[in-house]
């Protein structure tokens, strides 16, 4: 979720499943919905074809560091199957972008709370909270 800004999710072509709170529903070419701040949601592809869409946060904040960010660890193999780098490397980053993106639970301090600890100790590993390839380094290709 996003504690300050909204999302607005507009499908250009096949279907995009969303949860916005509790609802879950589909989208089709043409149809938009706007997720308003603070609001838990997440987005799938909910058809057999590619789904293309646009996507808006407004204010954007640092949202677009954050994007940069987990695509580069992805495109380097430094996340998991889910795309999903460790915890440590994950606590640096959620620490920094806070502002920006959380989890709509457990509640935002006992996230913060985590953080305190987990950060650090990240910070400690050389985790910082952007991240590019090394220079010279190319990024593996996309499969």
């Amino acid at each position: 979720m996003h504690p300050s800004q909204s999302e607005r999710f507009a499908v250009a072509e096949g279907t995009l499943g969303l949860k916005v709170g509790r609802k879950k529903r589909t989208l089709e070419p043409g149809e938009v919905v706007i997720v308003e701040p603070g609001t838990a949601h997440r987005f799938w592809n909910a058809g057999e074809d590619e789904v293309r869409f646009v996507c808006e946060v407004r204010p954007a904040l640092q949202f677009e560091s954050l994007l940069e960010t987990m695509f580069a660890l992805a495109a380097d193999a430094k996340t998991n199957p889910r795309g999903m780098p460790n915890a440590l490397r994950l606590a640096v980053i959620a620490k920094h972008h806070f502002d920006t993106v959380r989890l709509p639970f457990p509640p935002a301090w006992m996230q913060k709370a985590g953080l305190v600890v987990g950060a650090p100790l990240g910070r400690l590993l050389g985790y910082l909270p952007t991240y590019e390839p090394e220079a010279g380094v190319p990024a593996l290709a996309a499969g």
